[in-house]
């Protein structure tokens, strides 16, 4: 819906997730399927890793270098908080990560009660939760989750309508998004000008 809203004010967007689709994603992805105890924490937690470098050297670098806003559905801070729960150090992960990821300008986390969250994907979704998404597991997840204190995170409570929670999204970015939309015209007109 951000990205929709994004491209309909003519603002230049790309809308990427992790795990990707790379063979480290796609390994990620077979494990919480059901082979996650075949792999050690730290095993798993290199997969993310490479999968992420290869997201970042090649979508989210380039985009940015581009002058996209980028947004994407999960990011390194869904990994201090899911490796964190199954026994890594958090602060090593978000030191790891920043080494080479570029830190964003916002993150909003949506907070749920795990329980809320489970009922969501067996009903809503009509899915069987993977092994990232047990309650115990999730009330872990959730404390990392709430010891994230950086003033680019912004909290909002995910139990709420959909288009609610989205028209809160909007209000927090709107003056962000409108001086993106300037600056960037104000750039296309000025190379507009240097090459006719």
């Amino acid at each position: 819906m951000l990205y929709q809203n994004l491209k309909k004010r003519d603002a230049k967007v790309i809308l990427s997730k992790e795990p990707t689709d790379s063979i480290y994603g796609q390994k990620i992805k077979k494990l919480a399927q059901g082979e996650r105890h075949l792999i050690k924490p730290l095993e798993e937690y290199r997969l993310f890793i490479n999968d992420r470098r290869i997201h970042v050297e090649n979508t989210i670098k380039p985009a940015l270098q581009d002058k996209n806003i980028v947004i994407l559905d999960r990011y390194y801070f869904s990994t201090i908080a899911y490796q964190g729960a199954i026994g890594l150090n958090p602060v090593e992960i978000k030191k790891e990560n920043e080494l080479f990821c570029p830190i964003p300008e916002i993150v909003f986390l949506l907070t749920i009660p795990p329980r809320v969250g489970l009922r969501r994907i067996q009903k809503g979704r009509n899915e069987t939760p993977n092994l990232f998404e047990q309650e115990e597991n999730l009330e872990n997840v959730a404390k990392i989750f709430d010891s994230l204190r950086e003033n680019y995170i912004v909290r909002l409570g995910g139990i709420d309508d959909i288009e609610l929670i989205h028209k809160r999204i909007l209000n927090v970015i709107d003056d962000i998004i409108d001086h993106y939309i300037k600056k960037h015209e104000q750039y296309s007109l000025f190379n507009n000008k240097i090459h006719a």
